[in-house]
């Protein structure tokens, strides 16, 4: 069976297929809107629609420097792959390690860490590393590979 190509999608495409069903700003004087992916979103949002998910723009928290709800629109360098880390491990800490972040993930979510078909956003990378160091193992994760996404 042969291997399917990948073919990464332009900043445009992700906008627009995330535009469909993200909550989006249309906030004109946030003063983080520049930078925000819900506010660049307005732009991507499908013209035949009626309705869309929206930021309540009457709530106090919202419309400030500090909002709760901005998302930088950076990539972000984030590992793949979960399954590397194990190759000098002892089998007894591997096993800790693999036991305590199914309880935390569950099974299903611990599996795309593990195979890479999801990446590790920076909380959950950092609290991989802080469960290997509980667990007893000192040495730095090793990362299948790094892909650079957007933190939606």
């Amino acid at each position: 069976m042969a291997k399917k190509e990948y073919t990464p999608m332009t900043r445009e495409q992700i906008f627009e297929e995330k535009a469909d069903h993200y909550n989006i700003c249309y906030s004109t004087i946030c003063p983080l809107r520049e930078h925000c992916l819900r506010s660049l979103l307005t732009s991507y949002t499908p013209k035949d629609r009626l309705f869309v998910h929206s930021i309540n723009l009457n709530n106090p928290e919202m419309q400030r420097a500090d909002c709760p709800q901005y998302r930088d629109d950076k990539p972000v360098r984030m590992p793949s792959g979960l399954s590397s880390i194990y190759y000098d491990m002892p089998s007894r800490i591997e096993r800790s390690i693999k036991h305590h972040l199914i309880a935390v993930y569950s099974r299903k979510r611990y599996y795309e860490y593990h195979n890479g078909t999801r990446p590790l956003t920076p909380d959950v990378e950092q609290y991989v590393r802080q469960v290997m160091i509980n667990a007893g193992w000192t040495e730095e994760p090793r990362f299948l590979n790094y892909v650079e996404e957007y933190l939606w």
